[in-house]
């Protein structure tokens, strides 16, 4: 499901239908699987395989050789015997670093040191033995190929020390997916920029992949769906100190990656190992590093303050059996935003406030139409609201109002996993992850007569909070050495809420509107805006508030089985999908006064004539643009594929796929009779 709320359109994958007759299907699934393995790829989105073929010092193969693979930071270990073929495969394997050791009779032992594979790998590690006794041992460090023949998946992988090491702007490591062929930062005014109420959190999600929309990527941690549906956007952001990798397929997707037309972005969290490990930071920036904005030639440098600070720890709780990881950072943020808006003249201003003997009737005259009509209070109090201006020469028409109030961010991110080795067979892992960021920005005219006001409609000033939560269960179960079984589950859960700056204050009463003249809805409940001619609007925003609330049930269940020369994997996956999306164009209404009588007069005398059609109340239009019943949407995605690798020779592997999608949608409408609402 894509709801995009901006062109109130909703798009949706309708289900596939059978199109043809039973005496066809047969010639249809294998036509099927033809054209499905030019794009299938036997490479798990969280797990990697690593595979290769025992051979003697003539290239022959050497069948029912002991094969044994040991992970280096955990010991766990795995062993298998070369078939036939003399081939051997291990699947659905934790990204890291292992050692191979092969023994057969009759050959010195083989030992591959330091084999580091990534997620999404299907890393070849060909084994040549040479005669001789097993006591002997032939050691040989690996290197991962840069070519991978095995997988016909085009991804590129951001490594642990790439994540760790490499300088981000903000920690943000999307920064570090925007570096791959075929990725490119979004739009800079896009919804998941940050700039925008729907999503407040500074690290911008935006990335376009093979010119796709930056809401048509796939987010996924370990393995788990991590996409908020509303938007299109990011879901939980882990902790750059809590990542392991990060893997970015952008063409010919594995059948289990599916539903996107973007790319297939994998986060895989850390994990702790058989050794201590921690770390503590923190990154700050000051105001006394920075040079005074441009636009900013009055009054006080704005403020900078930033603080981002955070550590992590991660070790064996009991060793080679269960290990955990923690990490947690913080930001602190406080800064300075220089907004330049547009008043009336210091004349102006004296005048609507009656400032040394002038007053409002001054604006008012017979050739503008408006000499002797009444003063309407509530328009009066409205332009009371403009401060006076601070900026430029005396009589300045635009541009004529500087401040630089101070933006405020406070966010934290936790990050925990632990992974436990019930027995050599079992495996278990359950990982919770929690961000907040708290929001606000301030409003461009200051604080008048008690109220924040806006300045303009569409700076979406005001508080926000962005809540993000996941949780994952992973368990892998190995039958045999030749077939092993990955269950996922996970729950996630995100909610942004953005709000007026005069949100609840019954700021409609203070300026002089009745008591509850739009009480049926607590959402209206704000300073109504309007627009006078070339003046900065007065009152809140629009498309605020805003409220979206996702929440996400997975169960994901994938089976790997090794029989002979066919390496085989099938998955099926079950998404449950609950959004709301409660927000309106203007909810409170807006007015729009810029009434001008003559238009050969000066400058100065068209923009009294427009604050005296203010002043009398004569608007010339109004609107409101409200949804009185927000929609909760509710979406089920089943789906399943199926991969063979089928290695006919040393020279030819044909790889044949499929894939299985439903969409659906429902939906039902709340009515707006209680307070902010929750699911």
């Amino acid at each position: 499901m894509m709801i995009n709320r901006k062109n109130t359109s909703i798009s949706c994958l309708g289900q596939c239908k059978r199109m043809v007759s039973q005496r066809f299907r047969l010639a249809f699934l294998f036509l099927a699987i033809l054209i499905l393995s030019s794009s299938a790829a036997l490479a798990q989105l969280t797990t990697a395989d690593i595979l290769g073929t025992v051979s003697d010092s003539s290239d022959a193969v050497v069948p029912n050789a002991n094969v044994t693979l040991r992970n280096l930071e955990t010991n766990d270990a795995r062993t298998v015997q070369s078939n036939g073929s003399g081939d051997y495969s291990f699947t659905l394997l934790p990204a890291g670093h292992y050692t191979i050791t092969v023994k057969a009779n009759g050959f010195q032992a083989w030992v591959t040191r330091d084999l580091a594979v990534e997620a999404g790998d299907r890393a070849r590690a060909d084994v040549h033995l040479q005669l001789g006794t097993e006591s002997t041992v032939v050691e040989v460090t690996a290197s991962t190929p840069l070519l991978q023949a095995d997988s016909a998946t085009v991804s590129s992988n951001v490594t642990a020390m790439a994540v760790q090491d490499l300088p981000l702007n903000g920690r943000n490591f999307v920064q570090l997916v925007q570096l791959v062929p075929g990725a490119n930062e979004g739009p800079g005014n896009g919804l998941s920029s940050g700039g925008r109420p729907d999503d407040r959190r500074t690290n911008a999600a935006g990335i376009s992949v093979n010119g796709q929309d930056d809401t048509l990527n796939n987010w996924v941690v370990d393995g788990i769906d991590d996409n908020e549906r509303i938007i299109g956007s990011i879901g939980v952001k882990p902790n750059v100190e809590g990542i392991q990798e990060i893997t970015v397929q952008t063409n010919s997707y594995a059948p289990e990656a599916g539903r996107t037309a973007g790319g297939v972005i994998n986060i895989v969290t850390r994990s702790g190992t058989n050794e201590f490990h921690g770390s503590a930071y923190e990154f700050f920036r000051n105001d006394i590093f920075d040079a005074r904005n441009v636009f900013q030639t009055n009054g006080a440098k704005p403020e900078l303050r930033q603080n981002q600070f955070g550590g992590s720890i991660g070790g064996p709780i009991l060793k080679d059996k269960t290990f955990f990881y923690f990490d947690y950072e913080g930001l602190r943020v406080v800064s300075g935003v220089t907004y330049i808006k547009t008043v009336p003249t210091l004349a102006e201003y004296n005048d609507i406030n009656g400032v040394g003997g002038a007053g409002p009737q001054d604006l008012l005259s017979a050739a503008n139409g408006t000499a002797g009509l009444p003063i309407d209070p509530i328009a009066l109090n409205y332009l009371q609201l403009f401060p006076a201006p601070n900026t430029g020469a005396v009589g300045q028409l635009s541009n004529n109002f500087t401040i630089s109030p101070n933006k405020t961010q406070f966010g934290n991110t936790y990050d925990a996993r632990v992974d436990h080795k019930l027995n050599d067979r079992n495996l278990l892992f359950a990982r919770f992850a929690y961000n907040t960021v708290n929001t606000f920005i301030p409003p461009g005219l200051g604080t008048v007569n008690g109220l924040q006001i806006s300045g303009g409609r569409f700076d979406f000033d005001g508080p926000a909070s962005d809540v993000a939560q996941q949780y994952a269960l992973g368990y892998t179960h190995t039958f045999t050495s030749s077939l092993l079984l990955d269950l996922r589950a996970g729950f996630t859960r995100i909610n942004n809420l953005s709000l007026p700056l005069n949100f609840g204050a019954d700021a409609d009463t203070t300026v002089g509107f009745p008591a509850g003249h739009i009480s049926f809805s607590p959402f209206a409940n704000s300073l109504t805006p309007v627009s006078v001619g070339p003046f900065s609007d007065i009152g809140d925003g629009a498309f605020v508030p805003l409220q979206d609330i996702d929440n996400t049930f997975q169960y994901n269940a994938t089976i790997s089985w090794t029989k002979g020369n066919h390496n085989i994997k099938a998955g099926v996956n079950f998404l449950r999908r609950q959004a709301r999306n409660v927000q309106s164009a203007s909810a409170a209404g807006a007015y729009g006064f810029g009434l001008v009588t003559d238009n050969n007069a000066d400058l100065t005398q068209q923009q009294d004539n427009q604050l005296a059609s203010t002043l009398v109340g004569a608007f010339q239009n109004d609107t409101r643009n409200f949804n009185l019943f927000p929609p909760d949407y509710r979406s089920y995605e089943p789906n399943g594929f199926m991969q063979d690798s089928w290695k006919i020779n040393t020279k030819l592997t044909v790889v044949g796929g499929f894939r299985y999608d439903v969409f659906t949608l429902t939906s039902t409408f709340r009515k707006y009779f209680c307070p902010l609402p929750r699911m």
